[in-house]
């Protein structure tokens, strides 16, 4: 795979696992882009971020408005929240759609807050999203053969 990047933000710390137990896995850097919001040119990125109250993380959403085809080829979506239903990340979807951005997965996991699902994502829901994120990175490299 040519180049390969992880972005996240947080407001629970919950992303920030999951983004460094990925790029831990891929061997690259996590990086939080409520401090580094410049986007760079990827092949492949990796967005992680939760859903809080039913909507995504506004900085997230703001980095993801800067993107665009050319810099960005492909995105998976890493998503952790407490609700089952509302765990997907249409904001981003939608997004991602409008900016022909080719969305590859949604890995979801469950999230916690205060005292509703309180532990999650735990260690089981980390190394499922990792093994899944790691399989995508593996799909993409032998599709470029």
């Amino acid at each position: 795979m040519s180049k390969v990047s992880i972005v996240y933000a947080t407001m629970t710390k919950h992303s920030k696992k999951l983004a460094l137990a990925i790029a831990e896995e891929l061997g690259i850097e996590a990086v939080n882009v409520t401090e580094e919001s410049k986007p760079e040119k990827v092949d492949l990125l990796y967005i992680v971020g939760g859903i809080y109250g039913g909507t995504c993380n506004p900085v997230l959403l703001s980095f993801v408005n800067k993107l665009d085809k050319d810099m960005v080829k492909k995105v998976v979506l890493v998503t952790s929240s407490v609700s089952e239903s509302g765990r997907c990340q249409k904001q981003l979807k939608t997004i991602l759609h409008e900016k022909e951005i080719q969305l590859l997965d949604e890995i979801t996991c469950t999230g916690g807050f205060l005292f509703i699902k309180l532990g999650h994502p735990n260690k089981k829901d980390i190394q499922q999203v990792v093994m899944k994120a790691k399989s995508i990175y593996v799909q993409e490299s032998v599709t470029e053969l």
